[in-house]
């Protein structure tokens, strides 16, 4: 839904190369920091108007996300403005590879032309076409690469690697090691800017969030845990307290409490109109009875029940993308856990069960609830069987993160388990290949080198 910046000419996409592509048809050349800067700012712009589907994310994201997910109840389907399951998004999803590289492109021309300026409008809007770019590629490669698979991901596929601005190349896909260690190196190059502008969005914890994002999904737990604990010890943010959650999650548009960046907290996109429609979309669905009972015997008691469901299991929750803190900290409480340290990875557990349950009881070790038979998720992101303190971290986060885009990377990352939905009759099935989306398929037919993901090549 990006609008076709004034200052270039449409980037014309029908190859693998045209990422790459600007026609020159009568454009203008910037050359002061500040057009480079408006560059940014027009991405910026969609960003906070809700349209940016490829950096931080927005309800169109959330309701394919969530209809690929089992968190609702898809073998109830009054309409066909949610997906079912993952088969019917693939060719949509060829699509959305091919729009989102616009915004690479926009960003390479950016570095290309500030690095070395030392003028705080140049630096800042360096800095913030790195971490966009990061952001780019590290979406990207959870929608269009297979999860991290440890000591295999040097031969696993990643993405192309588009360092410059160049309309000739026809870049092949690198390794999925190589591709994320890419989009770290963009995080770190934007951090050395010093990035405390707020005008750029991109501040220094944002870009630490990502980044922490991305070091989660490349299984480096250590680094990870280290980034989390500094984000939640100096960051200034903390988790949001039960009395002020609902206030926080169901902001209209600001960005409260413990979110660190949100989408959509204005009215300027030209698309309003079509949003507050596709708000409605998620609530014609009710949650999954499965989901219904993690909140257990009394979830009244817990606020993020009584702040996302109303007596029909509808959605209330508020459709936007957003990073927040308790995400930071469920991860930091994972990479303890895969490091043996138990002990903190419970305690950050009932932290977060402090802060959202009344009268809740800590957990220990010995009343942790057994793993139980019917879960979807079965092993972890290192195959190895679910314990019960995982299964304790995995329910904390599909409770909290609930209508927020998070619960289909979780089935990817973890195991990508088969399992089927009934609906209009029929049976669907999500097979292990679908998690990982297919790349566009001109990009393939035109480029040799560019190969296609396993199950999409005939």
């Amino acid at each position: 839904m990006r609008k076709i910046l004034y200052i270039f000419a449409a980037c014309v996409l029908t190859a693998c190369t045209n990422f790459l592509n600007v026609q020159p048809q009568g454009y203008v050349i910037p050359t002061t920091d500040e057009e480079f800067a408006s560059v940014i700012e027009t991405i910026l712009r969609d960003i906070e108007g809700g349209e940016d589907e490829f950096i931080i994310g927005n309800m169109e994201k959330i309701i394919r996300l969530e209809g690929c997910a089992d968190n609702l109840d898809a073998n109830v389907k009054t309409g066909n403005n949610v997906p079912s399951y993952a088969g019917e998004e693939i060719n949509s999803m060829q699509h959305k590879y091919r729009n989102a590289w616009p915004t690479v492109k926009d960003c390479n021309i950016v570095i290309e032309n500030l690095e070395g300026r030392t003028g705080k409008t140049a630096r800042g809007a360096l800095s913030a076409a790195y971490a966009i770019k990061g952001a780019v590629y590290y979406n990207l490669i959870r929608d269009y690469c297979e999860p991290w698979d440890a000591g295999k991901e040097s031969t696993q596929l990643g993405l192309p690697i588009v360092d410059r601005f160049d309309i000739e190349e026809m870049p092949a896909r690198a390794s999925l090691l190589e591709t994320c260690q890419y989009a770290i190196s963009l995080f770190d190059k934007a951090l050395a800017l010093d990035p405390q502008d707020k005008h750029f969005l991109f501040t220094e914890w944002v870009i630490k969030a990502f980044k922490a994002k991305m070091l989660f999904w490349m299984e480096d737990w250590d680094a990870c845990e280290i980034l989390c604990d500094d984000i939640m010890q100096n960051s200034g943010f903390r988790i949001t307290p039960r009395a002020e959650y609902d206030a926080m999650i169901n902001s209209e548009k600001a960005a409260k409490g413990e979110v660190i960046i949100r989408s959509h907290i204005n009215d300027s996109s030209e698309l309003d109109w079509y949003f507050s429609v596709v708000k409605k979309y998620l609530s014609s669905r009710p949650a999954s009875a499965k989901f219904v009972r993690l909140f257990g015997d009394e979830p009244s008691k817990d606020v993020r029940y009584t702040s996302s469901l109303d007596r029909k299991r509808q959605n209330i929750k508020v459709t936007e993308c957003k990073i927040r803190l308790s995400e930071i900290l469920l991860m930091s409480a994972e990479c303890a856990c895969h490091k043996n340290r138990t002990d903190k990875a419970l305690a950050l557990v009932n932290q977060l069960r402090e802060n959202r349950i009344e009268d809740v009881q800590p957990l220990t070790m010995a009343t942790l609830p057994a793993v139980r038979e019917g879960n979807l998720i079965k092993v972890d992101a290192l195959g190895n069987d679910l314990t019960p303190l995982l299964q304790a971290i995995f329910d904390e986060r599909q409770k909290e993160l609930f209508i927020e885009g998070d619960r289909w990377f979780e089935l990817k990352r973890n195991g990508r388990p088969e399992w089927w939905i009934v609906s209009n009759g029929l049976k669907y099935t999500t097979k292990e290949y679908l998690y990982t989306a297919p790349i566009y398929k001109t990009d393939v037919d035109i480029n040799p080198e560019m190969k296609q993901n396993p199950g999409y090549e005939k």
